[in-house]
């Protein structure tokens, strides 16, 4: 999943409505946001760990999703998928 689409969940969850509101609830600047919806881009472990806060689930499931999103090795990306899965996250 990328990095916008996990913004975009806190933000739906939490009722959260502009993504400067986004940025201060995930304790980043609003140009972390914007680096984050840009193509391609995908969350640090840090913002990922607040992500899952935000969002009540493992942070391990979303840290191994951005990873997953990282590499380019289908090998590698197929098996932090399936921890993420397994940790329920993409459920």
């Amino acid at each position: 999943m990328k990095a916008f689409e996990w913004i975009d969940r806190v933000k739906n969850a939490r009722g959260i409505e502009s993504d400067y509101a986004a940025a201060k609830a995930l304790g980043v600047t609003k140009q972390a946001i914007s680096t984050y919806r840009a193509k391609g881009s995908t969350l640090d472990e840090n913002a990922a760990i607040s992500v899952a806060k935000l969002l009540g689930i493992p942070p391990a499931g979303v840290v191994l999703d951005q990873a997953a999103e990282r590499t380019k090795s289908p090998e590698v990306r197929a098996t932090l998928l399936a921890e993420a899965n397994r940790l329920c996250i993409l459920c």
